[in-house]
């Protein structure tokens, strides 16, 4: 009988997840996206959604015009997850009809954070 119910939640599991990867093989959050970030830095974020909810971007910041690509996911529901190879880290839900406000922040050493707020919206 365990063996049964075993199957059973392993099997819908994997139904569960193969349901979600076929909703993000056309991601309804795919397009260009853009705005701008402060509070310990300040700077601009430009990322590209692409059909399967991949995220590839650029910050790139205003005291010394540097650039950072960054990678990330968003998911079928809208959250995403930025994180740069810099340490920072955006997170948020995506909205196609509203900008979309939310905090960052950067880990400058062990415990030690910078933060701010950022603002981007769909192309």
């Amino acid at each position: 009988m365990k063996g049964i119910l075993l199957f059973f939640l392993v099997f819908m599991t994997a139904c569960i997840s193969d349901e979600e990867s076929k909703r993000q093989l056309n991601s309804p959050y795919q397009g260009e996206w853009g705005g701008n970030f402060d509070g310990g830095n300040t700077g601009t974020i430009d990322f590209i959604v692409e059909k399967e909810g991949t995220i590839n971007g650029i910050l790139v910041f205003s005291s010394n015009n540097v650039s950072e690509k960054f990678q990330g996911y968003v998911a079928y529901d809208g959250k995403f997850d930025i994180n740069t190879p810099g340490k920072y880290y955006f997170s948020g839900i995506l909205n196609t009809s509203a900008p979309v406000k939310g905090k960052w922040r950067k880990l400058e050493s062990f415990n030690s954070y910078i933060s701010g707020d950022f603002a981007i919206n769909k192309k």
